[in-house]
């Protein structure tokens, strides 16, 4: 067997946005790995990712694992591991989750095979919480047409930090009080080398809900307990966002790669800051509440769980602190959610005047924003002293909000509204008032128009006129 040497422990990486073949790879790099895998009878689970990496022990390259990887969000789901027979033992399968950690964020794992469940109970990643069922600070991701269940269950994707030895399945509770679980088929190693069994009884799935009701407390905080020992990167808000003056590389790579404007970029990174800043985001979930807001498909992909994130709909266990999918503190309290939205638009209207039109595009940002309805109604009537009826009355009219949400003309409203070139170009060394009046005033120029025609009173004013700058700099202009 021809082993390939290397100078030192470096892993060789292969990353594409698109999607790498995994056989293709090892037949034309690494051949006797290739041959190893065949001799032992392994199928790949996946044949195809978009990142492979070495494995590499002693300096030689002894593995290899794959991933489905997100460059933006450095998110991770392990999808391939592999060893040869004569290095097992050496830990380099726990080494490889520690690094990803350590550089960048906690991976998912793809389908674990009973092997690889053991080897995280043994490197502490997970333990036993009973004779089978184990608890992992790792979340275990099965594709949904892998997914079985003793209830209507509706082909969806199953992500649980539960896994049964004896029947070697990667299994959620859904309803408790309805004793509906979800699990995974069995895989083929498991069926060969720990008689996995083809089918589970009604019995015994109802014996796994009566232990997860006894013993919930429990269950609970083995997962918090084995999450607080994992050595995963801590991400600041700088880190994620960026500074004052400038984004970060994750937003900056997506307004390079053109997924997203520069001013919305812009938008979601205030958003992002105002929400950490009222205790909304914690630092562990900053990454997957960016990814959140530059995602245009923000609806729920699962619909089958019965405990479900107040804010984004998708599934939540009760050890989570923060929702997995959208990012939010589950321990935020929503009065305090409430009270922070009104503060943050109070501070900005002390000089504004509350006209209808002004009111409607608070509430509609908001909504584009993806607060939840009733707390924008809330927020709107509380700040504004309004009812929603009278609101609602003004939207309907004018066709801006339907069925809960924002029409194709809402958004041409909110796009040439006064205050959101007066928020675009961070017009606050002026009065808003002032502006919004000549803004309505002279309506039937091009609103960039309207803004220097408007800022070119304060010719004097050196901020003024770099604003005048960037506006005419403007591809819109």
């Amino acid at each position: 067997m021809d082993i390939i040497h290397k100078e030192d422990n470096t892993q060789k990486v292969f990353l594409t946005e698109k999607t790498l073949n995994v056989t293709d790879i090892l037949r034309g790099y690494y051949p006797y790995l290739l041959d190893s895998i065949k001799k032992e009878g392994i199928i790949l689970k996946y044949d195809e990712c978009n990142l492979f990496k070495e494995l590499v022990f002693d300096k030689k390259v002894v593995g290899f694992c794959t991933y489905d990887y997100s460059r933006e969000f450095i998110t991770a789901a392990l999808s391939n591991i592999y060893v040869l027979p004569e290095f097992r033992g050496n830990s380099i399968f726990a080494n490889e989750l520690e690094k990803t950690m350590e550089e960048h964020n906690k991976p998912s794992i793809m389908e674990p095979t009973r092997l690889v469940v053991e080897l995280l109970i043994k490197h502490g990643f997970a333990k036993n919480v009973n004779e089978n069922i184990v608890a992992s600070a790792l979340e275990f991701v099965i594709p949904g047409n892998h997914v079985l269940s003793n209830s209507e269950y509706h082909n969806e994707e199953l992500s649980t930090h539960f896994y049964d030895l004896d029947i070697c399945s990667s299994i959620h509770v859904l309803d408790l009080q309805k004793g509906c679980v979800a699990y995974s088929s069995p895989l083929n190693y498991d069926i060969i080398h720990y008689d996995a069994p083809n089918h589970i009884s009604d019995e015994y799935l109802g014996e796994i809900t009566d232990f997860f009701k006894s013993h919930d407390v429990e269950i609970m905080n083995a997962v918090l307990d084995l999450e607080e020992n994992l050595p995963i990167k801590q991400y600041s808000l700088e880190e994620v966002i960026g500074d004052e003056d400038n984004f970060s590389q994750y937003i900056e790579t997506l307004i390079d790669d053109d997924h997203v404007t520069y001013q919305k970029a812009l938008d979601i990174k205030n958003q992002i800051k105002e929400e950490y800043e009222a205790g909304m985001i914690l630092n562990e979930s900053l990454l997957i509440r960016l990814a959140y807001l530059f995602d245009e498909d923000k609806e729920p992909r699962i619909k089958s769980h019965d405990d479900v994130c107040p804010y984004c709909n998708m599934p939540i266990d009760s050890h989570d602190k923060f929702c997995h999918f959208c990012g939010i503190n589950l321990s935020y309290d929503v009065n305090e959610m409430q009270d922070s939205l009104i503060n943050s638009i109070n501070n900005t209207i002390s000089d504004f005047k509350e006209d209808i039109r002004f009111i409607a595009y608070k509430f509609l940002r908001l909504i584009d924003e993806n607060i939840e309805l009733e707390y924008s109604i809330f927020t709107i009537e509380n700040t504004y002293n309004i009812h929603w009826h009278d609101l609602k009355l003004f939207l309907d009219s004018n066709n801006y909000f339907k069925d809960g949400k924002i029409t194709q003309k809402g958004y041409y409203f909110l796009d040439n509204h006064p205050l959101h070139f007066w928020e675009r170009y961070h017009m606050d060394v002026i009065n808003y008032s002032d502006f919004e009046n000549y803004f309505y005033e002279n309506s039937h120029l091009n609103p960039l128009e309207i803004c220097i025609n408007y800022l070119s009173q304060f010719d004097d004013d050196e901020y003024a006129l770099e604003i005048i700058n960037e506006i005419k700099g403007d591809s819109m202009y």
